[in-house]
């Protein structure tokens, strides 16, 4: 339901006004299936990445990005070397590009007319997909990232299942998604995380060893929460 605070601003503000209500009649049904809601996410992360590259000046400033793939290639550096890493939900491939640099073997997963925005990240491969049905064999990857993906996902107990299928041994999982409830404030999350959550949702299957944080900024609204696990065996 939107607040009384939400309705002043859309009638002083005609062009979001407009967005609402586009939205509305074309994925007024977004949550009442999954593929309501994928198609949603589709047209949502398109529109996404256009704004950002049209935009592009925003990106160059984004302490966000710069401060989080700091972040994941800390934590990457301390697995090893010539990874063989998975990127669900990699968008335009902002966090692919420096582990490729790096040396790392990466795999970019995205929805349908999502995945081609990763193309200038020149990906070690590149495929269309569904995070919650991965389609590797058991056992692939050293690492799986999921950066701004589980908020987004309609079963996210399924990518936990698919993402220990696909880890090897020891494998590990890093995941960035906004913290606390706060996170609902965007349309196209559907669900809200905390450390806590994070914990109850993959124990026993995997073990936290590390964690950051990054206070909100004027591109991420909420504080953010990077989790690194172990697959436990």
């Amino acid at each position: 339901m939107v607040s009384i605070s939400g309705i002043k601003y859309l009638l002083t503000h005609p062009h979001q006004l407009m967005w609402v209500v586009r939205r509305e009649i074309r994925f007024g049904q977004r949550k009442k299936s999954k593929r309501h809601w994928v198609e949603w996410q589709k047209y949502d992360a398109n529109m996404h990445i256009m704004m950002m590259a049209e935009h592009a000046e925003i990106l160059s400033v984004n302490t966000l990005n710069v401060d989080r793939i700091k972040i994941f290639n800390n934590m990457v550096d301390g697995i090893g070397r010539n990874l063989r890493i998975l990127d669900v939900g990699c968008g335009d491939g902002v966090i692919s590009e420096p582990l490729i640099k790096a040396g790392h073997y990466v795999t970019a997963v995205d929805l349908p007319t999502v995945a081609t925005a990763a193309n200038k990240s020149k990906v070690s491969a590149l495929m269309a997909g569904d995070a919650e049905t991965l389609a590797f064999p058991d056992a692939t990857f050293d690492l799986v990232i999921a950066s701004e993906v589980l908020e987004h996902l309609w079963a996210p107990e399924n990518f936990v299942n698919e993402t220990y299928r696909t880890l090897k041994p020891h494998g590990s999982l890093i995941i960035e998604t906004p913290e606390g409830l706060a996170g609902l404030n965007y349309d196209s999350h559907m669900n809200y995380y905390t450390v806590e959550k994070i914990e109850k949702m993959l124990t026993p299957r995997f073990r936290v060893k590390r964690l950051e944080r990054l206070a909100a900024t004027g591109s991420a609204q909420t504080p953010t929460i990077i989790v690194f696990l172990e697959k436990a065996n």
